[in-house]
């Protein structure tokens, strides 16, 4: 299977976000939020649901930050890397604020 890997215009702040250098990027690198694109692997855009994911937690593990996603459709929780140029300073601000709009 292929990876997909591509630009687009984040759906909730509205910037331009180019490709990751070194992963399949799947979410704002500024305000952290998705789309529900990727079916059971990540980087394929197998899944047909399509509505907005938002981090509602995050994990460090073996010194990676591991960003928790729920689809606001279908429920979907998924783990991604954070990339490189992630501003990760302002991830618990984002997650603790998406969660509570969420619940």
């Amino acid at each position: 299977m292929k990876k997909i890997n591509e630009s687009f215009t984040c759906t909730h702040c509205g910037k331009q976000i180019s490709q990751a250098a070194k992963t399949c990027r799947n979410h704002c690198p500024y305000c952290f939020v998705s789309l529900h694109v990727d079916g059971k692997i990540p980087w394929d855009r197998a899944t047909t649901c399509g509505w907005t994911m938002y981090p509602t937690a995050y994990e460090i593990r073996n010194w990676q930050i591991k960003i928790l996603f729920q689809c606001q459709k279908c429920g979907k929780i998924h783990r991604n890397k954070r990339a490189d140029d992630d501003e990760v300073e302002k991830l618990d601000m984002y997650s603790k604020q998406y969660k509570d709009a969420l619940y």
